[in-house]
């Protein structure tokens, strides 16, 4: 990982708004600025602090040993708290006469209203500190998510064994997430989303005791970490011989997805992206049955810059990784998601989801 350029990229954006300290509390955020591993989890008290001569990252004693390992030979220098590490903070940014601090836009509104009361000097929010960063992936990030969607599609065929009627949907979430754990992810990036028959129809359902039938669409959406790095996929199954409307609605969200999908290569307005799949549902008479956006980033989060929407005031960027995912939700009735993840390059898009797209009948 290029942190080193990562930390001159940060200090450009500094200069540019002016900013003479910069604070990043986020875990996503933390990992990317410092590239440790095995030392940042959601559960980490840990900030990383920049100026145009610091850079610091502090935590507390339960991750200090990881945090001075992952540190060695780097440009980061650890810093342990004694008792609050943001009262500890703005004390030693008030002994290098700092007087104006920026913070992430992601910043929890008490952690801010905290700092700006501890803080000697004025604090401001600075929008997609680092995110926008993080939209354009280097080549160990790409090879991580790759990985992460390997263990995904490994995991989509082993399913197709398992499903049968009469499974319900929680024991088919928990032997998604065995299998993968099993197969190298690090725990889950999401709880994976098992719908079955008109449970299909709610696009983030959550597995529950309702078992499976003959005839039922099941919508798995689901993906794994590999290195702090996520991966996101969907897949639409039918048990048992699909009826014509239910064949009908997978084909549309078919070809929305493989349209959403010739729309991707950098520059492109991902407006623009999400038009060319939404169209297609709307000339099959399914657009109104379209209620999210066809996709998003992927990266150290599940959700992350770019945005994929009808109102996504953004554009696709080269090294971006990104997902197309329309659906079809008809209450009631079933839902069918078809969802690949690609990273954005050469001049197009290559693809990381591998697992087949044809309706498959178990």
């Amino acid at each position: 990982m290029d942190i080193e350029g990562r930390i001159r990229k940060l200090r450009r954006r500094m200069e540019d708004e002016r900013a003479t300290a910069v604070l990043v509390s986020a875990p996503a955020n933390l990992r990317y600025l410092t590239g440790f591993d095995g030392v940042i989890d959601d559960g980490i008290n840990g900030a990383c602090l920049v100026t145009a001569d610091v850079t610091r990252f502090y935590t507390d004693m339960r991750y200090a040993d990881a945090a001075a390992a992952a540190a060695e030979g780097g440009p980061w220098e650890v810093g342990i708290q004694r008792e609050n590490l943001y009262v500890e903070v703005c004390d030693e940014l008030h002994a290098m006469d700092v007087d104006s601090l920026a913070v992430e836009s992601s910043v929890p509104y008490g952690r801010f209203k905290f700092i700006s009361e501890q803080f000697r000097g004025a604090v401001r929010v600075i929008d997609h500190l680092i995110e926008d960063f993080r939209q354009i992936k280097e080549d160990e990030e790409v090879g991580r998510i790759a990985a992460a969607a390997a263990i995904a599609d490994e995991a989509f065929h082993h399913m197709l064994g398992y499903i049968v009627p009469g499974r319900t949907e929680s024991e088919i979430a928990l032997e998604l997430e065995f299998t993968m754990r099993r197969n190298g992810s690090e725990g889950m990036p999401f709880s994976p989303i098992v719908a079955s028959g008109p449970n299909g129809a709610h696009p983030h359902a959550i597995p529950g005791p309702r078992e499976v039938q003959p005839g039922d669409m099941i919508v798995l959406d689901f993906g794994a970490r590999v290195g702090g790095y996520c991966s996101d996929m969907t897949r639409t199954v039918c048990v048992g011989k699909p009826t014509d409307e239910q064949r009908r609605i997978y084909d549309a969200v078919l070809a929305a997805n493989e349209a959403g999908i010739a729309a991707v290569r950098a520059g492109m307005p991902c407006v623009d992206v999400d038009k060319a799949g939404r169209d297609v549902l709307a000339q099959r008479g399914f657009g109104d049955y379209f209620t999210h956006g066809i996709g998003h980033g992927v990266g150290l989060d599940i959700h992350e810059l770019p945005t994929i929407g009808p109102r996504s005031t953004q554009s696709l960027r080269d090294g971006a990784v990104v997902t197309i995912e329309p659906g079809v939700y008809v209450e009631g009735v079933a839902g069918v998601r078809i969802e690949d993840l690609m990273v954005v390059d050469d001049g197009g898009h290559r693809r990381l989801t591998n697992a087949p797209k044809e309706l498959i009948e178990i």
